[in-house]
């Protein structure tokens, strides 16, 4: 287990030294071992607008390839960089090993409420940021991923549950107080730091300048939408937006293409322009958003799932709804991502679904199994989701060849084939169930008697008959 040094200057001049001995030898610094670039999946949904998208990502069929139990109560939302996953804990943040599951490495954490961290690159390093929280406060700490030492800790004035957005080299976080922050990921220093009405959920977004944040004041029962300029924290609109009907329910927000998309509580999802006005169009799904959750907002497509388990595709330019599967089950952590040409969503039976992107069907979908599915982490040949219940950990998938692809259409699509095939055959039975009982029981009482006026008409016709047949005789 690696201690997070509580004096980072010390650090910071050990490590230096140990660089230039190494380079001198003509070694290679540990710390390089990170250089690359930008992680696979360094944050929540992959990027600091929250595309949820990674396009050579692993494809269906699945299987599971390891599980991660973990040590000490549930956790955070993984992200994915080089030949790890991290995760926070509640008394530590973990690197899994990302070919065995196994626990590469630990860094002690002292407490506080789980968020999903993030990874940022300043020139050759990487630098994890994440949120702990001591008996005197909470503080955003950042972790120099090569060698693991701590670089900087930096206070924030009250808890925090919002996680951790980094955009170049500034990371965003937000607390319960309703305060937000922008912290450069090289040295923890606070650039700037805003009010809004409460506490956010999920984690900002940030897109074309602006960073994005969802409050919410559950004593008010209201929701805002803010946009504040990156570079001042000064807002971008004239006002905050928030909907025309009362509720904390809503999702996290997601950005790009000059517009950031939030679904709140009157049930409708909105695009709303990064420079403010009205919304440029609005759609209706079937139940509220959990604020836990975020849509995924990809050039041309948005993907979003409400809490009753319903996925949609959305166009992103005009909102119409290309497709929805309704899966009938609670949608509480997991946000939607796309692998590939598959959309992927946790629900909370415990099922990962995978739904085909170009006509909406699903395509395969795990074992139900005790705790819910919540927020997914991709690489390029894993699928990493956090799993909840009285067992928490991590479960990682992978593409399966010899496993099996289904086609199996939302329950509200209507296929008019099957429907009148079923209408057809509900007809026959029910004429069945009519025409048999009645035969069978005409047969045993004989046919039915004759109503009294034709019983006189067939006797005087029939003593006619016979006085006929007297007079010809």
């Amino acid at each position: 287990m690696t201690r997070l040094s509580r004096n980072p200057i010390a650090r910071l001049g050990a490590a230096a030294l140990a660089a230039l001995a190494l380079l001198c030898l003509g070694g290679v610094p540990v710390a390089l071992a990170h250089e690359g670039g930008a992680p696979e999946w360094g944050q929540f949904q992959g990027g600091p607008g929250h595309p949820g998208l990674l396009a050579d990502g692993p494809a269906p069929p699945y299987k599971v390839a390891w599980t991660f139990r973990a040590p000490t109560g549930a956790l955070s939302g993984a992200v994915v960089t080089g030949d790890v996953a991290i995760v926070v804990g509640k008394e530590a943040v973990y690197g899994i090993d990302l070919a065995t599951g196994e626990e590469a490495w630990q860094l002690i954490r002292n407490g506080g409420p789980l968020s999903i961290p993030a990874v940022g690159v300043v020139g050759t390093r990487q630098i994890l940021v994440f949120v702990d929280e001591s008996p005197i406060g909470a503080s955003l700490v950042g972790v120099d991923l090569g060698d693991r030492s701590e670089l900087w800790r930096t206070p924030l004035k009250a808890s925090s549950r919002s996680g951790v957005t980094i955009d170049g080299t500034t990371a965003f976080v937000a607390d319960e107080d309703g305060n937000v922050y922008a912290v450069s990921v090289d040295k923890g220093a606070v650039l700037w730091s805003a009010q809004t009405i409460g506490e956010a959920l999920a984690p900002p977004a940030a897109s074309d300048g602006n960073v994005y944040v969802v409050a919410r004041n559950t004593t008010s029962q209201e929701t805002q939408l803010v946009a504040l300029d990156e570079r001042t924290g000064k807002a971008v609109w004239p006002q905050s937006y928030s909907p025309p009907v009362a509720g904390s329910a809503g999702s996290g927000p997601a950005a790009a293409d000059g517009a950031v998309v939030v679904g709140f509580a009157d049930r409708l999802l909105r695009a709303l322009p990064a420079k403010g006005g009205p919304a440029r169009w609005m759609s209706l799904v079937q139940s509220l958003f959990s604020p836990a959750s975020a849509p995924a907002f990809q050039p041309g497509n948005v993907y979003a799932a409400d809490v009753s388990g319903g996925l949609y595709r959305l166009n992103a330019a005009t909102g119409t709804r290309d497709w929805d599967y309704q899966f009938n089950e609670l949608v509480v952590r997991s946000s939607p991502v796309v692998s590939g040409e598959t959309a992927l969503l946790g629900l909370n039976d415990g099922r990962l679904v995978a739904v085909d992107i170009g006509s909406g069907e699903l395509v395969w979908q795990s074992e139900a199994s005790p705790g819910a599915i919540g927020p997914i982490a991709l690489s390029h040949e894993l699928v990493v989701a956090v799993k909840g219940g009285s067992h928490p950990g991590l479960v990682a998938f992978e593409h399966d060849p010899s496993g099996a692809l289904v086609r199996i259409p939302s329950p509200t699509v209507l296929d008019a084939g099957e429907l009148f095939g079923n209408y057809a055959i509900a007809l026959a039975i029910a004429l069945v169930a009519l025409f048999v009982p009645f035969r069978i029981l005409a047969a045993r009482i004989g046919p039915a008697p004759l109503p009294a006026e034709e019983e006189e008409e067939e006797e005087e016709d029939e003593g006619n008959a016979a006085g006929d047949e007297e007079g010809e005789e």
